[in-house]
């Protein structure tokens, strides 16, 4: 009797260590069930819960390389609550744009950067672009009528030649007779007259121009 219990014993202890072994191989799952909770999965819970956000944003994502006196600000907050102060910025491209002692963007090319902001070891990064402002934009298609279910590329002409383009948005008053994309690329849907009108938000500035969707 006392063989078989110590046979039991050593039965017992030998399935409990394997046991032990594997949950140490699997760090204390078995599956996607967590029998044991390790200390790296506690570290790594307790830093995501407590890991801040930090926010950057600036007044206008486009600096013109026209009017290098122009700067545009820069704010940073962390989940929400503004920081004025303890901020260090960098540009990732000095020779496009610079930050200034006053922690303002000042263009210096045309190009993009990011900008990274800085603090209490957390960092936030955002792009920013240097553009070429349109000066004027005309619109010269001579074609003024569309056929249902044709196209029509819109033909717009700005100054300077150089002017970004990135700062337009076309839209049209009447989806439902004519669309219009981000390419200035007219569809006839149904027949009548719509106005397709392209804005620019850099300079707050737009032109339009009638169609007639025909059958």
């Amino acid at each position: 009797m006392g063989k078989k219990s110590l046979k039991i014993s050593i039965i017992i202890f030998i399935v409990v260590a394997l046991i032990a072994l594997f949950l140490v191989l699997n760090k204390g799952h078995i599956g996607k069930i967590a029998l044991v909770s390790t200390g790296e999965e506690s570290k790594k819970g307790s830093s995501e819960a407590i890991m801040p956000k930090l926010t950057l944003e600036f007044e206008n994502e486009y600096l013109s390389s026209a009017d290098k006196k122009k700067t545009v600000g820069m704010s940073v907050s962390m989940d929400g609550e503004a920081i004025t102060e303890g901020v260090e910025f960098e540009s990732s491209d000095e020779s496009i744009v610079k930050i200034n002692k006053d922690n303002e963007l000042v263009a210096v090319a045309d190009g993009k950067a990011n900008i990274t902001a800085k603090y209490d070891g957390i960092e936030a990064t955002k792009e920013v672009k240097v553009i070429t402002p349109i000066k004027t934009m005309t619109f010269t298609s001579t074609n003024s009528t569309i056929r249902v279910g044709k196209d029509l590329q819109m033909k717009l002409q700005v100054t300077p030649s150089k002017a970004s383009m990135d700062t337009l948005k076309y839209t049209s008053s009447d989806e439902e007779i004519a669309t219009v994309n981000s390419n200035g690329i007219v569809t006839g849907i149904a027949p009548g007259k719509v106005t397709i009108t392209v804005y620019d938000s850099f300079t707050d500035t737009s032109k339009e121009v009638k169609l007639t969707i025909k059958k």
